[in-house]
């Protein structure tokens, strides 16, 4: 790896740290680490609709972003580009490194990376969450977990397997999936 590749990866960072939670926020005045996550569903839960779906869209599309930029640059690095974008996402270095837990740039990036492949973890998520909500509102869960990361679990595993044969987008979905892991663990764990 050479310094033109780590620029290229260092570029997909900056991209995912672009946090539309926090600056929705901020512009409503409110600093959305203190109340919730800066993703889509903490601003859907603090400022509505409206405002929860926006964020969720320009989330992802700092992935899609990304996955169009991977393909300009050099071979290979795409695995890289995807992960650095996401942890971009979940710990941004334009604001305090807390950010959102990965969702909506990772299903981004690979809408058009490996759209096909995306499509049916999207069914598979979809699925999920649908049967898991009803136990959700009545028993909490499990851990607590809201249906949409919950049934995304489910939605990476997928696209590992399907990705088997793969060999850049397997590593790209990888690298995704230990980044939103060790994010969702530590939001488990209460740390932001």
């Amino acid at each position: 790896m050479n310094a033109v590749d780590l620029l290229w990866i260092l570029l997909s960072y900056l991209i995912g740290s672009i946090s539309w939670g926090l600056i929705f926020g901020f512009a409503h005045g409110l600093d959305l680490r203190r109340r919730d996550l800066p993703g889509g569903s903490g601003v859907f839960r603090q400022l509505g609709p409206i405002w929860g779906v926006l964020t969720a869209l320009l989330d992802a599309a700092k992935g899609a972003l990304v996955a169009l930029l991977a393909t300009q640059a050099p071979e290979g690095l795409a695995p890289w580009m995807a992960t650095a974008v996401v942890a971009g996402h979940c710990w941004p270095v334009y604001f305090g490194f807390s950010g959102g837990g990965g969702l909506a740039p990772s299903l981004g990036f690979f809408l058009v990376f490996r759209p096909s492949v995306t499509l049916v973890a999207l069914a598979v998520v979809a699925v999920v969450a649908l049967l898991y909500y009803p136990w959700w509102r009545r028993r909490g869960g499990v851990l607590g977990i809201y249906p949409i990361p919950f049934a995304a679990l489910f939605g990476y595993a997928y696209a590992l397997w399907a990705l088997q044969g793969d060999r850049e987008g397997f590593w790209a979905m990888l690298g995704v999936t230990v980044v939103v892991l060790i994010r969702g663990l530590r939001l488990l764990k209460g740390r932001r």
